[in-house]
């Protein structure tokens, strides 16, 4: 829902209108066109022309803003790459599209589990369900039945592969599991999903370490999807609002301290995503503290979950690297592409 009245977003659009038209058509009078191409149908002439005009505007950033607080507070839309819901939620668009670079889970799982099998290592993929799926109450508008069918289809292709899984959505069903301006998990919903992995697989691990997670305080948040709806000094008025995220310390208690993969115990290695690689979310601090045991985190931002594992089997061929007793690898279900998995 637009966080303005319609009234009160049409007031402000026309305030906005009148602030920026003047201004606007002297500065489109004045940007020069010499040097430009005179063929001014072609998107180059015209980038060019956008470009000047831009720079010499003298509410360049005023306007941006001012925009931006346009969209997003009376029409309840954002930029490019995210998606406004309801109560303040934000989503990223890529969970209402396929994939661009799609990979087949089926290989990708095939080949994990033979390398790492080869090792003595476990294969324990965890697909992380979409926020659009666990929070669809906030969506704007609903998303195909492809989409509906994807994490269940993407839980059947693991099991056809021999590999155990778990279902993220019971962890992900509160309504504090994911942040509101963000893409990804709360550090509560990163706690109840590492609590649903250590209830599958605490019992396979030979450890004798043990690890603490306490709170340590708030701090504030803003979420990877606010800059698509960069509203300046208009954010206090039309959003997005802010948000408080609880921090978190996890440390190791008692004996049974190691060295990464020490000679006695090996501990787990997380090879994942953003999920797991942003400290925010603190999802490595607390598997170490449900699993009972060291957790080894080799998750990348920004490169999806392919990537990061290809990285990871290439290390198991310097015969010097210590191999673990499981791998968990972190999948979100928006990388996968329903249209090609398996049913």
């Amino acid at each position: 829902m637009p966080l303005f009245s319609t009234l009160n977003g049409s007031l402000f659009a026309a305030g906005f209108a009148a602030l920026t038209f003047v201004p606007g058509v002297w500065t489109l009078a004045t940007t020069p066109v010499s040097g430009i191409p005179a063929d001014v149908i072609s998107g180059a002439a015209q980038r060019q022309y956008e470009d000047r005009f831009e720079t010499a505007f003298p509410l360049q950033a005023g306007f941006r803003h001012a925009w931006a607080a346009v969209k997003f507070g009376a029409l309840g839309e954002m930029a490019e790459g995210a998606v406004v819901g309801s109560g303040g939620v934000l989503f990223t668009a890529e969970e209402f599209t396929a994939p661009s670079v799609p990979r087949d889970l089926a290989t990708a799982l095939a080949t994990a589990r033979d390398a790492l099998a080869a090792t003595g290592t476990e294969l324990i993929p965890v697909i992380v369900p979409d926020k659009a799926r666990m929070m669809a109450h906030s969506l704007p508008h609903a998303r195909s039945a492809r989409f509906d069918r994807r994490y269940d289809a993407a839980l059947a292709q693991i099991a056809r592969s021999g590999l155990p899984s778990v279902d993220l959505r019971p962890a992900l069903s509160g309504p504090r599991a994911f942040m509101a301006t963000d893409t990804h998990w709360s550090p509560e919903g990163a706690r109840a999903s590492a609590r649903a992995i250590a209830a599958l697989i605490g019992d396979r691990i030979v450890t004798e370490a043990s690890f603490e997670t306490r709170a340590t305080g708030t701090q504030a948040f803003d979420g990877d999807l606010v800059a698509f709806a960069d509203t300046g000094p208009w954010r206090g008025l039309v959003g997005p609002a802010p948000e408080q995220i609880t921090t978190y310390h996890t440390g190791q208690t008692g004996d049974g301290a190691m060295d990464l993969f020490g000679d006695a115990d090996t501990p787990v290695a997380l090879v994942g995503t953003s999920y797991s690689a942003r400290d925010a979310f603190h999802f490595t601090g607390f598997l170490k503290s449900e699993l009972g045991a060291d957790v080894i985190s080799f998750a990348q931002e920004g490169l999806g979950p392919f990537t990061p594992m290809d990285r990871f089997l290439r290390m198991l061929d310097d015969p010097a690297f210590p191999t673990p007793q499981i791998v968990l690898w972190e999948i979100p279900e928006r990388y996968l592409d329903t249209w090609s998995l398996s049913q």
